[in-house]
């Protein structure tokens, strides 16, 4: 069976964040043997503005290489523990779209004039879930916190604008989604997720239409209308 056609109970795609909405900390139990290894280890920025990733294979780069450069996973190193990762917020200027909510709970929430629901979401930390390292790992053991069913396997890798703006950025974010499409009365919906290993922290974006086709178009609308800020 498709991964985008998988059983799994209507809605719960969209709702199964909620827990992060409500600004509580996920807690995961952790056996005393492991406590304290789930942070990685970073290095601060050297005088001369050259920044160390966390992983020994990842050479120094300064901050305007990092911020000018894809954000693959493979690069999710270069953000350190202190650094700040959010959204720019540009959706509400795109033609057929309107901000219902703004950061309540740390959740924006816009409406399209063809039918359509995107929300843009910050988490508090998740350190339990994190793989020391590795934000792809990290995200799919946020995937699977939020429900057991979702395996890596039914996860797709999808890039986000990484920069200032949507007009400023000229590179990409690499996050993780799954997909549902649209069954009798139940809507499309992707939820898309990145958990930044070395914050703890992470973003989320889902978008819900009434037909598939209408979600590709609503994906591409958010896509140019929602850039990921880099770390300054």
């Amino acid at each position: 069976m498709a991964w985008r056609d998988r059983p799994l109970l209507r809605y719960a795609v969209l709702f199964f964040l909620a827990p992060l909405l409500a600004g509580c900390r996920i807690e995961v139990p952790v056996r005393p043997a492991e406590s304290g290894s789930t942070s990685p280890t970073t290095t601060a920025p050297a005088p001369s503005d050259a920044v160390s990733g966390s992983s020994s294979e990842l050479p120094p780069l300064t901050r305007a290489d990092i911020v000018g450069n894809d954000m693959t996973f493979d690069r999710g190193g270069y953000i350190e523990e202190a650094d700040t990762v959010a959204f720019s917020d540009g959706l509400s200027r795109v033609p057929g779209w309107v901000q219902e909510k703004s950061l309540v709970n740390g959740e924006s929430v816009y409406i399209s004039d063809a039918g359509c629901t995107a929300s843009l979401r910050s988490t508090p930390p998740q350190g339990p879930l994190v793989v020391a390292g590795d934000d792809q790992a990290s995200t799919e053991a946020l995937f699977r916190f939020l429900d057991p069913s979702i395996l890596p396997e039914y996860l797709v890798t999808t890039n986000w604008l990484w920069g200032a703006s949507p007009a400023e950025s000229t590179a990409s974010i690499e996050f993780l989604t799954y997909e549902q499409g649209a069954a009798g009365d139940d809507p499309a919906s992707i939820v898309s997720l990145r958990l930044f290993g070395a914050t703890g922290t992470g973003l989320a974006f889902t978008v819900s239409c009434p037909s598939d086709k209408q979600l590709a178009a609503a994906v591409e609308e958010v896509r140019s209308g929602i850039s990921v800020i880099p770390p300054r």
